[in-house]
């Protein structure tokens, strides 16, 4: 059962690339979550990740949904979120027109101290 401070958080959408390990083609993925804002979106986006056996991440956008959405996988993903998993639906193939190449981070470790933005730093930066 949510705790009635998580009633009152936002579901968040996370889309991104994740590697498998170093020197493999990226997987698509989008990462639905409830979480209290886009730092601790972030911070428990890459923990699932890890958790998942992914060695690499870089996300491309970050938001919030408003409304659950009517088709699969997300629906169900965002039922997941609702209850209080981190839903992670990964493409088999990169949608036509991402960019497969931006920089790549090295998944967090619990023992580690960092700012979860630092993953982000590149966002945006044009190559």
């Amino acid at each position: 059962m949510e705790a009635p401070e998580d009633q009152d958080q936002p579901v968040f959408i996370l889309l991104g690339k994740v590697w498998t390990e170093e020197n493999t083609p990226p997987i698509a993925v989008h990462i639905l979550l409830k979480a209290a804002d886009d730092d601790s979106a972030i911070r428990e986006a890459l923990n699932a990740l890890s958790e998942d056996g992914y060695a690499e991440a870089s996300f491309d956008q970050i938001g919030t949904l408003v409304d659950q959405p009517d088709e699969e996988p997300h629906a169900s993903a965002y039922q997941g979120a609702m209850e209080g998993e981190v839903a992670i639906v990964a493409y088999d193939e990169m949608p036509e027109g991402s960019d497969a190449s931006p920089s790549r981070n090295r998944l967090i470790d619990d023992e580690e101290e960092i700012n979860p933005f630092d993953v982000l730093a590149d966002w945006g930066k044009e190559k």
